[in-house]
């Protein structure tokens, strides 16, 4: 499946349209939800923050703003977009928010997915409420495939799956830190005919002493050690040297509990050597995985997985702000972190521009040529 035009504010509206209103029948609807919507949107991409940076940007952009939205009442007040956001239903925008990247993405086939979660801290510090959103990233797209809120007195283990179940991942390659190594994740990926890399940690004691004891042994045997891919790389940044050496093996016949854990055939250590002038440092992790390949390839998987910490998480908190962010009314919080998602998604993939998504943002507000680009990708 090839990408299909660009992703622009003008394709969401579209989509939007189909969104149920949360306003009540025969009241007095002043605004469309869709200019409330694309005027948020493009706000929040211009560098808005909260609702009343969005009205104070919208007013000063009236006019160009009137050149592709119909705003037959002017612009919302702050109030408005208060109530609103608090009551659109957070699921039926994710909805629409799929359908807006699915044609940009296209298949998940011979990609790297990243699953990851992210605690929204203003919202923790301003209410009672947490949110935390665990995403899914397409490395290969820089795109978040979509996300979901886990539940209240829950965390991660239970949200991964119900995330993989409700996306096509067909033919994609699932990275998952130690919290997602799970038997019940494994078998859902391997039911969504997906392969995965799961980091092992203290969470399975067992299981991560016996894969260090078979590697302590195995790299040392004079038989074993030719069975092995080996791929070894050294890194110079910042004064630091940074040595990596991976080892991957496909003999997981020894391993009595093979059976519980859905597709898998390889075992992987990742030893990681950083050396800082007179600081040296060794770090060894492990990972199991249902696919059959060699020790280089694992490396490119395990170390891109960090792009969803680096290119999403990273970019939500310095360039968005996010954790800065005290809205907690009502659907709100969860709402506002899906349109972040939606102006990274329209900053990342614009290629007009070679700048920063910071210097982005500032150029749509400054420049209105770029934002109509944006909105319309004309």
């Amino acid at each position: 499946m090839k990408r299909q035009g660009y992703i622009t504010i003008q394709t969401l509206i579209g989509l939007c349209k189909k969104l149920e209103d949360p306003r009540r029948e025969g009241g007095n609807k002043q605004h469309e939800l869709t200019d409330i919507l694309a005027t948020a949107l493009l706000g929040t991409v211009c560098g808005c923050e909260g609702w009343g940076e969005i009205v104070a940007y919208a007013r000063s952009k009236e006019n160009f703003l009137r050149t592709f939205l119909p705003l037959p009442n002017g612009i919302p007040s702050e109030w408005t977009f208060r109530r609103m956001f608090a009551r659109i239903l957070p699921d039926a925008l994710e909805d629409v928010y799929r359908q807006w990247v699915t044609p940009y993405v296209g298949s998940c086939y011979a990609k790297q997915i990243d699953i990851d979660g992210k605690t929204v801290c203003g919202v923790t510090k301003r209410s009672d409420m947490r949110l935390h959103m665990v995403s899914a990233w397409i490395r290969e797209d820089g795109i978040s495939l979509g996300q979901i809120r886990t539940a209240e007195k829950s965390n991660e283990i239970t949200a991964i799956p119900q995330l993989i179940e409700s996306l096509d991942v067909r033919g994609g390659t699932i990275t998952i830190d130690a919290m997602g190594c799970q038997r019940e994740i494994a078998s859902t990926i391997v039911e969504k005919e997906a392969t995965y890399i799961l980091a092992v940690k203290g969470n399975h004691p067992t299981l991560y002493t016996e894969i260090e004891e078979y590697f302590a042994w195995a790299v040392n045997d004079p038989i074993e050690k030719g069975r092995l891919s080996v791929h070894q790389e050294t890194c110079f940044d910042h004064g630091r040297t940074t040595k990596w050496r991976v080892v991957s093996t496909k003999d997981t016949v020894w391993f009595e509990s093979k059976a519980d854990w859905a597709g898998l055939q390889s075992f992987i250590m990742v030893e990681c050597s950083q050396k800082d002038k007179d600081k040296h440092h060794v770090q060894r992790r492990f990972y199991i995985s249902s696919m059959d390949t060699d020790a280089q390839h694992f490396h490119q998987c395990i170390r891109g997985h960090w792009s969803i910490e680096n290119q999403l998480h990273w970019t939500l908190d310095v360039a968005f702000r996010e954790d800065q962010c005290l809205i907690h009314d009502g659907s709100a919080p969860q709402n506002l972190s899906l349109l972040r998602k939606m102006a990274l998604t329209l900053l990342r993939t614009d290629t007009s521009v070679n700048a920063s998504i910071a210097r982005k943002r500032k150029l749509a507000g400054w420049d209105d040529s770029f934002a109509l680009r944006l909105f319309s990708g004309a």
